[in-house]
């Protein structure tokens, strides 16, 4: 009961403890979720289209998910929606240059990868956190 009670108040507060607990946990789910559309789709598209397919769907559930679950007492409004599309096209881009540097650098892309996902997961989790958190847009 005292884990239980622990976790329920580590996974159910808007600090920034719980943000990220719930950030890791949902991340981790959608990342084998998009990987399983991902291999599915490969049974009918090029592996590129489904790779682009399978990241656009993943992308459509944490825009349902991080205002619900995520960043718990947040609403989802289009301002917040287009500003995650923009966080996570921005963390792709960002991504790929990084892994590029990398690599040109000498680094094995296999490990460069490690280093491009988590310096992305940070940049998404902070810039999404400032979104759904930190900035209180009015209306117009």
């Amino acid at each position: 009961v005292c884990i239980a009670d622990m976790m329920k108040s580590l996974l159910g507060g808007q600090d920034l403890l719980g943000d990220g607990l719930r950030f890791a946990l949902v991340g981790a789910g959608n990342t084998l979720f998009t990987l399983l559309v991902f291999q599915l789709l490969l049974f009918w598209l090029s592996p590129l289209v489904a790779y682009y397919l399978s990241w656009a769907i993943g992308l459509a559930v944490l825009l349902v998910v991080f205002p619900r679950y995520v960043f718990k007492g947040s609403t989802a409004t289009v301002w917040r929606a287009a500003s995650t599309v923009a966080i996570y096209l921005a963390s792709l881009l960002i991504g790929g240059v990084l892994l590029s540097a990398l690599t040109a650098i000498g680094m094995n892309p296999r490990f460069g990868i490690l280093i491009a996902i988590g310096f992305t997961t940070l940049f998404n989790f902070a810039a999404s956190r400032l979104v759904y958190r930190l900035i209180r847009r009015q209306p117009a």
